[in-house]
């Protein structure tokens, strides 16, 4: 039997972690509604470890995208991911087209963080590039993985997402001229303690305009987590 060649390649990848997991699952020993939670959100991930799932819904809206060439920010079929317990991990393959793939990996992450945050359920993650194995039946390891990892571990600390200095460096970051921009730039900021990232309400501040979000779609989305946030609260005291 003839083995296949594995090598590493270079790829973006981001490592996601719910937060508060350990005590979700706690509670749903006598919850009955947190275990539908759970099943809800775990299924809910699941669903992206499909390719075509991360399309150019939210690329194609974007001005800048449309002026180099939405063809050219296309990932399905580049992209895989493995969620297992509480964690995700996506990469995708890139190849010196680093701005085009950021840009539609990143405008994604938002609407799953959008949608994840009305059922309550906060998340925070690191997102780098390097090299990496990761193919179609889950098997992952490389030390892009262990960088995406331990940037979510020691610098994301709040419910967010951080790029690495490292692909930074690789992105046109900070934004020196207006034909340089990229549909990442309206998702972007640089935090308090330094870290360039976004979190999960930046998907609605972005897509408030865009003609499938009406203001009845918008209020109803920002009431519901709005209650959420208001029982999570109350939970904590």
């Amino acid at each position: 039997m003839i083995e296949q060649e594995i090598k590493y390649e270079k790829r973006l990848v981001v490592f996601m972690d719910i937060l508060g997991f350990k005590e979700i699952v706690s509670q749903s020993e006598k919850d009955p509604e947190k275990i539908q939670l759970l099943f809800s959100v775990l299924n809910y991930l699941k669903d992206w470890e499909v390719s075509e799932n991360w399309n150019l819904k939210f690329v194609e809206i974007e001005e800048d995208a449309q002026k180099k060439g939405v063809e050219n920010f296309e990932i399905r079929g580049k992209t895989n991911s493995t969620s297992f317990s509480d964690s995700i991990v996506v990469s995708v393959k890139v190849n010196n087209n680093e701005n085009e793939i950021a840009s539609t990996l990143i405008v994604n992450l938002p609407y799953i963080g959008a949608v994840l945050l009305e059922k309550g359920i906060l998340f925070r993650g690191g997102l780098t590039i390097g090299d990496i194995i990761h193919n179609e039946n889950g098997t992952v390891f490389g030390q892009a993985l262990i960088d995406a990892y331990n940037l979510e571990r020691s610098s994301a600390i709040f419910p967010r997402i951080i790029l690495s200095d490292k692909l930074l460096y690789k992105l046109n970051y900070p934004l020196e001229t207006k034909s340089d921009r990229y549909p990442y730039h309206q998702y972007l900021e640089r935090f308090d303690d330094g870290c360039v990232g976004f979190h999960q309400m930046i998907y609605y501040q972005v897509v408030q305009n865009w003609t499938e979000m009406t203001d009845e779609i918008l209020i109803q989305n920002l009431e519901t987590i709005r209650k959420v946030i208001i029982q999570g609260l109350d939970m904590s005291f």
